[in-house]
């Protein structure tokens, strides 16, 4: 029923922080996927709670959003996707956006759902202080480009003529459904695609069909970069630098190029960790015995090492498919 695990920057120590079968601290998981953190005050929640999305949560398997309190790990059901009374249903809520409020943006938590709007070509909704779900962006509607499978966010804030926005990853829209990257704006609505990933006229094209972004990472300076599974050598995972303005894609780590370091093998998010100035990468099935690993991603050079090793019983009790990332604060 999934475990959510701390994992120190410095050494990949790990340690299970809440147990998703554990029905002591609190309602219990099924898929519990993407996770977030709140900063103090947001939504009056509890100050620096965590947030956790699961795909089959909820009533009718429909999703849910989790709250986790930060001292103890007890889980309380926040949103229940399944459940009408607190807005729009979804189908398959997969990851969670905190928007902080800076530099005159909107403010609030953000949840995609792939499978949710019209024709289920996904959608994104605003979660309130209540847990109730409003619907801001419906990737099945005429206020943009379509989307196909929107699977992932991050916050973009108002740098190199971009603008205030939120970027999606679709790991099926764009030319060929080689994925896409949008940038959507809760208040208006509207969406547009920065970068198309099958467009060969904008840099970087992975020539696998099957080929996903599945992660969108903003670092602090503003640089775009993105999570490509079953791309590279071999279909182990890419990950790609996107230019803010015109959308211009360049390989930055091969995970199938023994060159460039530790190989990857289901590639799944993203994270940006100031104490290293990297990336972390989280990999479903890398590691000892395909447990999963945590990688560190250089950004300049595109070398990877691996900080956590959930095959390895040195470094913390065992993982199985890790999957959302997100840094503490």
């Amino acid at each position: 029923m999934g475990q959510l695990f701390t994992v120190n920057q410095s050494t990949g120590q790990r340690v299970v922080f809440s147990d998703f079968n554990n029905p002591a601290q609190g309602v219990l998981g099924v898929d519990p996927d993407a996770v977030g953190w709140k900063p103090p005050g947001l939504l009056g929640l509890i100050p620096g709670e965590v947030l956790v999305t699961d795909g089959s949560g909820g009533t009718n398997e429909q999703g849910a959003l989790y709250t986790i309190d930060p001292s103890t790990g007890q889980r309380t059901l926040f949103s229940d996707f399944g459940n009408s009374a607190q807005g729009p249903l979804g189908l398959y809520p997969q990851s969670v956006l905190v928007v902080p409020g800076l530099l005159g943006l909107w403010s609030g938590v953000l949840v995609c759902d792939p499978f949710a709007g019209t024709n289920g070509q996904g959608a994104i909704f605003s979660i309130d202080g209540s847990g109730n779900r409003s619907t801001v962006i419906d990737f099945g509607d005429t206020n943009g480009t379509q989307g196909v499978y929107p699977d992932s966010m991050a916050l973009y804030a108002g740098l190199l003529g971009l603008g205030n926005a939120v970027l999606v990853s679709d790991g099926s829209a764009g030319t060929n459904q080689h994925g896409a990257l949008f940038k959507v704006d809760p208040v208006a609505k509207t969406r547009l695609v920065l970068s198309d990933f099958g467009d060969t006229t904008r840099g970087w094209v992975d020539p696998n069909p099957l080929s996903t972004p599945v992660s969108v990472l903003v670092t602090p300076t503003n640089t775009i970069y993105v999570l490509v599974d079953e791309a590279g050598t071999n279909g182990k995972g890419a990950l790609v630098r996107v230019d803010a303005s015109s959308g211009f894609r360049t390989l930055v780590s091969d995970f199938g190029n023994a060159a460039q370091g530790v190989l990857g093998a289901g590639t799944s998010a993203l994270v940006w960790l100031p104490n290293i100035s990297g990336i972390g990468v989280s990999d479903s099935y890398a590691g000892t015995n395909g447990n999963g690993a945590v990688f560190l991603v250089n950004p300049s050079t595109g070398a990877r090492t691996t900080l956590s090793d959930f095959g390895s019983t040195a470094q913390g009790p065992l993982g199985a498919e890790p999957a959302g990332l997100a840094l503490t604060q």
